[in-house]
């Protein structure tokens, strides 16, 4: 993309504008980007592309409209990190991966505990939905995705592969094409190889055989890396099975609470629910979780007291959840 001028689209708080890498505005909306926009958009790309030529796509993205965490993981899954995020997106954050692109970035290393570090960028699909449209239909080329912190400039991140498939796309034919070639070459490799076997000496016979063995071993190597892989997602998905989705249990609580009941905590720990609130009547609420079906051993973990301000009762409850009993 060398030689080609950029735009930059600029995506804030409930507004989007184009600019030119002078700063010269040429779209300005005060309402989220969507797909009803790209038709102006193109209109305006057209324009400026008349008169500058080809274009290149620069998206500034605003950190606001950015999901970031620090998640730790074991080190072993950096090999196969997008994968493994992809995987495990719904105990990091509120959403599922077919509702968001993602992108991540290292930033430290616990070598004692063989664990890595990991910043989680996560941006819902509806945000950057319509420039992913725009690249796939050949309407301009996308750049890059930089997240612009407008109140620190240090904490920006540039180069954002958000959205990683476009981003790959010249990757993936250049793969294909020398995979191709590979092809070609090794069915020469094959043709000629009987002619080589007449005139090869037994010396040359015995270097070969070492190399036989020497490969061997690296085989060997690579199947005990891939049985430590195979550990590692079992463990991973072992923990997703043994730990339920707080999301889950909150929206079952919600739809069962009464209106006079509040829950001011909520935490799950290997199957074990602890909820404490106030209540116009605590008593109540046990009877209600357990009509539920998916608790057991319901009680409260401590004496109910009333509130001296509002005259409701504070209460603490715990309840196994039944799927996860240890047996």
């Amino acid at each position: 993309m060398h030689g080609r001028k950029a735009v930059i689209l600029e995506i804030g708080k409930a507004a989007f504008k184009i600019v030119t890498e002078n700063n010269q505005s040429l779209l300005q909306i005060g309402e989220d980007l969507s797909t009803k926009h790209i038709d102006q958009i193109k209109a305006v790309l057209d324009k400026e592309s008349a008169a500058t030529g080809n274009l290149t796509l620069r998206v500034n993205l605003d950190n606001s409209r950015v999901l970031a965490k620090l998640v730790t993981l074991p080190a072993s899954t950096e090999e196969n990190l997008h994968e493994v995020i992809k995987y495990e997106m719904d105990r990091y954050t509120p959403f599922s991966a077919n509702d968001v692109y993602f992108d991540y970035r290292i930033e430290g290393r616990l070598a004692e505990k063989d664990l890595i570090k990991v910043l989680l960028l996560v941006v819902r699909k509806e945000i950057l939905k319509p420039i992913e449209s725009m690249v796939e239909d050949g309407v301009i080329a996308l750049e890059r995705i930089n997240i612009i912190n407008l109140s620190n400039a240090n904490h920006s991140i540039n180069d954002v592969k958000l959205l990683r498939t476009l981003s790959s796309a010249n990757h993936h034919q250049s793969t294909v094409k020398w995979l191709l070639v590979a092809a070609v070459g090794l069915i020469m490799l094959t043709a000629i190889t009987p002619l080589i076997i007449n005139y090869l000496h037994i010396n040359k016979l015995s270097q070969e055989l070492e190399k036989l063995e020497s490969t061997v071993s690296e085989v060997k190597q690579l199947q005990s890396e891939y049985q430590k892989m195979l550990e590692q997602v079992g463990y991973l998905v072992a923990i997703k099975e043994k730990n339920p989705s707080i999301i889950g249990v909150l929206n079952l609580l919600t739809e069962v609470t009464p209106d006079h009941t509040f829950v001011q905590r909520l935490s799950i720990e290997d199957g074990l629910l602890s909820l404490q609130g106030l209540s116009a009547s605590a008593s109540e609420f046990i009877p209600i979780i357990d009509k539920t079906g998916q608790f057991e051993d319901i009680r409260f973990s401590a004496p109910v007291t009333l509130s001296a301000t509002d005259n409701l009762e504070n209460y603490s409850i715990t309840a196994r959840l039944i799927s996860h009993k240890d047996e």
